[in-house]
């Protein structure tokens, strides 16, 4: 007998036993996060399955306004979704094979053990300060990327540290060349300050930020992020804490996940179509059925990009890589443009390339997420996930004068082991609870090497709405009648 928790926090669903030969079923369905999610492996002989037994029957109850979404991998596994619109004390879930089989100790009962609500993703209830946010969710205690990056810093002298980035990157001589802002967050509000001509990007800072906030107390720190493409601060210059979404080998910025990964995480089965669930699509492609050449798409923000393409011409039967739009480089000087490719269909590939754009290429953990051989260009940029990653086992390197004869053996190879490694890294380090306990983390382990904490706003700063403007009465129901006094919750330095 396999006996498992669907979520292991005070925040649960109930625990169960399940048979081997029906399914392990793991997730977050208890947490309030932007999409609740149910990982569905069904079994059989004590194994993993590998085939699809088709659509499972799914039925939600409760009084909650939401939608649910099933995506059927074909490969034995399922992922089922749920986003609230609306908050309620619980919800039933029922779980069937197509032959009436239940799965997962259907039904499945969601609620909290304090009796508060499950609140949807616009409902402002922190209840926990962020460590015991975390231990409660079950988020790792350590981060490769964010501790090497942190442990440049015993402690960090703010006061000093705004003063430098206020003369080297935000002063007018840079008011068109660099992009940053000031945050504070003070007694759980978000204030920000900016500096540059283009600082439209700060509107995934403040999502991040304030929807982190509606879930647990964050404490009162203050840093600065970086907005623009490429990581700021080179190493042997002044050690400044920058907080960036790229790093790269000659640079120490603080690198977080991208605003386009934290983007589909929060806007995911609303505003945004691909996810780290979602990227395969609703097709599948055995791998038998796949094209055995390795794809492309993408615009000409990297020259390796424009060579890639070019080589395409020559070795068609090996590659198909084309540039969807010129902006950097002469069009007429190179191949014609390309009709775009919608992302599940680069799935159709057994073998895709991830190729740096002015940075790293931040679609590489969408790449990751499908079910091809990931080849990827030798790069000095990297994400935040990178340091865990293994070459050689999660996906291989490449460059222009190899890639071909690469392609020639790869054709030849059993790639089960790597496609294994990739999915399970995927689903231990890419998942949406991964993206906020990266950020949570962040702020607590940063926040410790402060040498002093601010207590108030600085004049010039703005107050960032706590849920975002036209998403306010989204859910009426909201009710944080269970929401334990803030002045209990909120932790003072030691507590960190």
């Amino acid at each position: 007998m396999l006996c498992y928790l669907v979520f292991i926090s005070g925040l649960f669903i109930s625990s169960f036993t399940e048979k081997a030969e029906d399914a392990f079923c793991f997730g977050t369905l208890g947490l309030d996060l932007p999409v609740r999610y149910l990982h569905i492996q069904l079994r059989h002989d004590g194994t993993n399955a590998t085939q699809s037994i088709g659509p499972l029957k799914i039925s939600v109850l409760g009084s909650c306004r939401y939608r649910f979404q099933l995506f059927d991998y074909y490969d034995g596994s399922y992922v089922l979704r749920l986003r609230l619109w609306s908050s309620c004390l619980q919800i039933v879930i029922n779980i069937h094979t197509p032959n009436g089989i239940p799965l997962c100790d259907s039904p499945v009962v969601i609620k909290k053990a304090d009796g508060s609500l499950l609140y949807s993703e616009y409902c402002d209830c922190p209840k926990k300060i962020v460590s015991q946010w975390m231990q409660e969710a079950g988020c790792a205690s350590q981060h490769s990327q964010l501790d090497s990056d942190l442990s440049q810093w015993s402690t960090i002298n703010f006061e000093k540290v705004l003063k430098i980035v206020k003369k080297k990157w935000a002063s007018p001589q840079h008011h068109y060349s660099n992009a940053l802002c000031h945050y504070q967050i003070i007694e759980n509000n978000l204030y920000r300050q900016c500096f540059g001509e283009y600082t439209d990007f700060r509107i995934f800072v403040d999502a991040a930020f304030t929807s982190l906030m509606r879930k647990m107390y964050l404490p009162n720190t203050e840093f600065i992020f970086n907005l623009g493409d490429w990581p700021l601060v080179k190493v042997g210059s002044d050690l400044v804490p920058m907080v960036s979404w790229c790093g790269s080998r000659d640079t120490m910025d603080i690198v977080v996940p991208t605003y386009e990964l934290m983007k589909s995480v929060i806007d995911s089965m609303e505003s945004v179509t691909l996810d780290i669930h979602s990227v395969r699509g609703e097709k599948c492609y055995e791998w038998q059925q796949k094209k055995n050449k390795a794809v492309f798409r993408g615009r000409d923000s990297n020259e390796l990009r424009l060579k890639i393409a070019k080589l395409s011409r020559l070795h068609s039967d090996f590659l198909d890589a084309g540039i969807t739009q010129y902006f950097f480089f002469n069009q007429s000087q190179h191949t014609p443009t390309v009709e775009t490719m919608p992302f599940p269909d680069f799935f159709k590939y057994k073998f895709v390339l991830n190729i740096d754009g002015t940075v790293a290429a931040y679609r590489f953990p969408f790449l990751l997420a499908g079910d091809s051989v990931v080849f990827k260009s030798f790069s000095d940029y990297y994400e935040h996930f990178y340091a865990d990653l293994e070459e050689g086992l999660h996906y291989f390197h490449f460059n222009d004068s190899t890639l071909i004869e690469q392609i020639k053996q790869a054709r030849t190879q059993n790639h089960n082991k790597t496609l294994n490694a990739t999915r399970q890294f995927v689903l231990q380090h890419l998942q949406p609870l991964n993206i906020y306990c990266y950020y949570a983390d962040f702020i607590q382990k940063y926040t410790i090497k402060l040498e002093k904490i601010p207590i108030q706003p600085e004049d010039e700063m703005e107050l960032i709405p706590k849920i975002p403007p036209g998403k306010q009465f989204v859910d009426q129901s909201c009710d944080c009648s269970y929401q334990t006094n803030y002045e209990e919750n909120m932790h003072n330095r030691q507590e960190l």
